[in-house]
């Protein structure tokens, strides 16, 4: 027993010795450091995560988007709110981009659509432009005009004699009208159509110009190829003369199965082969004209030269006055050339999902949160905010409009995030009132910063 007890003894005297050893040894001692460095690294990743998720950054996007909820509730109620609103709202910097920093000069002339001012003619003067242009072999003839309804028997008669013989040279288009949209199926319930004498001669395409907003600026920037009415499909004129023309080009933008598509604007009459209703009439132009041609007939005034007209006049991203806007800048039938040049071309502008540029525009206010939330409780910093966040603000925005305008030159892609955008606008303003009265509130949440 004695003995068994020594043997213990000295085995744990040589396991002491052991230990000192490898305690005054160097590997023992930079495993030491090791293990405060680790220590140390964690304790500054969580102070720093605290930092990015606490209170005042997570609460703070939430009152940024708060906020932009409650300026458009005002604006709803109150005019002068609602026409400042109207006009943000219909800002885009596309429309920058189309208007005044791509190089329009640069962008070549369609010669592949003709566009035939109608002028203020009457029916008999419509069928004469068409037969006449029909004589000389285009593609599609297409009509942007609602010819509903009879109107004297001379203009009708003379109108569908001309038809008759028109139709047996080119296919030829008349406008329709979507009327009496159903929200719930998603469809329309009726489509105006062309005077009943004058539709076995030709096909309908409706003309239908779809703007983004529904107010006085109303902008035309996106197209939608097809519409259901009722149990059947009905396709926009660009669409429909697209397909006659050029069928495959035509499939192509159906395969691409959007419900809209933002127009990618060439021009306007400037980039187009254009004529006005008196040279039709007497024939003032070469015969190879309308040869092989997508054919368009529209009203342009009385001279296409003058913009002198009123009618069928639409904003546009061509508009050289993105914001505060006087004055219409382009004819409906304009609107429809460039839909078509845009499918022949397939010069097609992708738009990111709905989805992930609500993330992004998330990402992007909370990134300012989390950055000005920094600047507002920092000792030196902190008596700065304005100034700094003003900076931050002005760079951000710069750098996204690079951004923007470099993706959309370069690979037709836009970055539609107007929220985030406008979230990094107001970041600055919303979170310096909101942090103080957080402060006073709550004066634990400013722990994270300490």
């Amino acid at each position: 027993m004695h003995q068994k007890n020594f043997h213990n003894v000295q085995t744990y005297r040589k396991i002491i010795c052991i230990f000192e050893i490898v305690k005054t040894s160097s590997s023992y001692k930079n495993s030491k450091v090791n293990i405060y460095s680790i220590l140390h690294l964690t304790n500054l990743r969580m102070h720093f995560l605290r930092k990015i998720f606490n209170i005042a950054t997570i609460s703070g996007t939430i009152v940024i988007f708060a906020f932009m909820f409650l300026l458009q509730t005002l604006a709803v109620n109150f005019d002068f709110l609602n026409i400042f609103e109207q006009t943000i709202n219909n800002f885009k910097i596309s429309d920058v981009y189309f208007s005044q920093i791509r190089d329009n000069e640069k962008i070549k002339i369609d010669t592949n659509i003709v566009i035939v001012n109608i002028g203020y003619l009457h029916r008999d003067g419509l069928g004469a432009q068409i037969e006449i242009i029909s004589r000389h072999n285009p593609k599609v003839i297409g009509l942007d005009a609602l010819l509903e309804g009879p109107r004297s028997y001379e203009q009708d008669s003379t109108l569908e004699a001309f038809l008759q013989i028109a139709s047996d040279r080119c296919p030829i288009v008349f406008a329709s009208k979507l009327e009496k949209p159903n929200e719930k199926s998603k469809r329309f319930d009726s489509l105006g159509l062309p005077f009943e004498s004058f539709q076995k001669y030709v096909q309908t395409a409706y003309v239908n110009v779809v703007t983004d907003e529904d107010t006085k600026f109303e902008t035309a920037r996106i197209v939608s190829p097809k519409e259901k009415v009722k149990d059947s499909v009905a396709y926009s004129f660009a669409t429909k003369v697209t397909q006659i023309a050029y069928p495959k080009k035509a499939e192509k933008l159906l395969a691409r199965n959007n419900e809209v598509e933002t127009i990618y604007y060439r021009g306007d009459w400037d980039k187009f082969m254009v004529i006005d209703p008196v040279d039709v009439l007497q024939e003032n132009f070469d015969p190879s004209f309308f040869k092989d041609k997508i054919v368009i007939m529209g009203y342009m005034g009385s001279t296409f030269l003058e913009e002198d007209g009123v009618d069928d006049r639409y904003y546009t991203p061509m508009n050289t006055r993105p914001v505060g806007r006087a004055a219409t800048d382009m004819y409906g039938i304009m609107i429809h050339a460039n839909m078509i040049s845009m499918i022949v071309h397939e010069n097609y502008i992708d738009v990111i999902p709905s989805y992930l540029a609500i993330i992004v525009s998330v990402l992007m206010a909370f990134a300012n949160a989390v950055l000005f939330s920094y600047i507002y409780f920092h000792r030196k910093l902190g008596t700065w905010y304005d100034v700094i966040t003003k900076g931050v603000q002005l760079v951000e925005v710069v750098i996204f409009v690079f951004i923007f305008i470099w993706t959309l030159a370069t690979y037709n892609l836009m970055l539609e995030v107007t929220l985030g955008v406008l979230a990094v606008v107001l970041s600055g303003d919303v979170l310096e009132v909101f942090l103080a009265i957080l402060t006073n509130l709550y004066p634990k949440s400013t722990r994270a910063y300490e």
